[in-house]
């Protein structure tokens, strides 16, 4: 019988409000909880005592066994993106120190869940890729495999604002003030103001000869903004833009990959990674500070965070998941 870890994909990852926990979704529908406290306990202090001593991870099993393609973290709920679907779980279901004394894999106790509507003539459900939570008004946005990108209102579930203006679907999208950018299948970055039905601007990276890779395709796998910046990448090479030029300031030659689904800015250096052997950070110009070599053929996702510990998760096409504490070097990997 063959293994299913070895064809397991973890395409969404994210911690707990109180950031001792790492929850991971997967393509067999497995939510997977790790207790951070005990995977990286050498060394590293930690104020909670409540957390389970026992048992370093446990598992859930979404409804239908339907894949988990993205997740937030709320403050009262965890928020899953499936297929056709979005629910929210409360914490207090998925936080529990009896959990991590038995392997048995426990059904997911769903608090709520919202529908996203087939397109007519068409008997597809619609694959929910990326979400953020604006928790300021307690808005959700979602990118989905609909060429569209939804903002719903939690208090009632209802759709607020749809974006429309891409024609194929939604990779990544990211939020910052009152402005949203998606990156597209079909090769083009939209900018938004989610006061408005139409979009600001357009980008299509591959018109730029420079940017563009015809063996890989214009697909934008992921793009994130700061005020000043737009870094992206997928078929088209890694590229930082100036936002108020809308021109690219610095193509990245210096990767080696065969597609981006991940890219951050954090405090001004870049990030980035996807089909590689390595996670790289990034200089402002075509210049690699560091690079970490991946368990994960590809990389789909990379979160971090600063408290109650400085920790950053990178998982993807693999059922491991490298820690790293420091971005200079792989701590340890979860999942072995």
């Amino acid at each position: 019988m063959v293994d299913s870890k070895y064809y397991t994909t973890i395409l969404s990852q994210t911690f707990s409000p109180c950031g001792n926990y790492l929850i991971t979704g997967n393509n067999y529908g497995i939510l997977t909880v790790y207790n951070l406290k005990n995977e990286l306990q050498s060394g590293v202090d930690f104020k909670d005592q409540n957390l389970s001593a026992g048992g370093r991870s446990y598992e859930f099993e979404m409804i239908r066994k339907m894949q988990i393609n993205s997740m937030e973290s709320g403050e009262k709920f965890l928020i899953i993106g499936g297929v056709g679907l979005i629910v929210g779980v409360d914490w207090e279901t998925i936080i529990d120190s009896n959990f991590g004394e038995n392997s048995k894999i426990e059904p997911l106790s769903i608090s709520w869940s919202i529908n996203i509507p087939s397109p007519k003539d068409s008997m597809l459900a619609i694959d929910v890729n990326c979400l953020i939570l604006n928790k300021d008004d307690n808005v959700l946005y979602a990118g989905c495999g609909d060429n569209t990108v939804y903002a719903f209102n939690l208090e009632c579930g209802d759709v607020t604002q749809k974006f429309e203006g891409h024609s194929d679907f939604i990779h990544s999208i990211d939020k910052l003030d009152d402005t949203i950018v998606s990156a597209s299948e079909d090769g083009s970055v939209l900018f938004w103001d989610v006061r408005c039905k139409e979009y600001l601007s357009k980008i299509i990276p591959s018109n730029n000869p420079e940017i563009k890779r015809p063996n890989l395709g214009n697909w934008v796998g992921s793009v994130t903004i700061t005020n000043d910046w737009m870094l992206c990448g997928g078929g088209t090479k890694l590229s930082l833009w100036n936002r108020s030029m809308a021109a690219p300031m610095t193509v990245y030659n210096c990767v080696e990959d065969s597609g981006i689904h991940v890219t951050k800015l954090m405090d001004e250096t870049l990030y980035a990674g996807g089909c590689s052997k390595y996670f790289y950070q990034l200089s402002f110009t075509d210049e690699i500070l560091c690079k970490i070599e991946t368990s994960p053929v590809t990389v789909f996702s990379c979160v971090n965070q600063e408290n109650p510990f400085k920790v950053t998760c990178l998982a993807g096409s693999s059922y491991k998941i490298d820690i790293c504490t420091n971005l200079n070097y792989k701590m340890t990997t979860l999942g072995i």
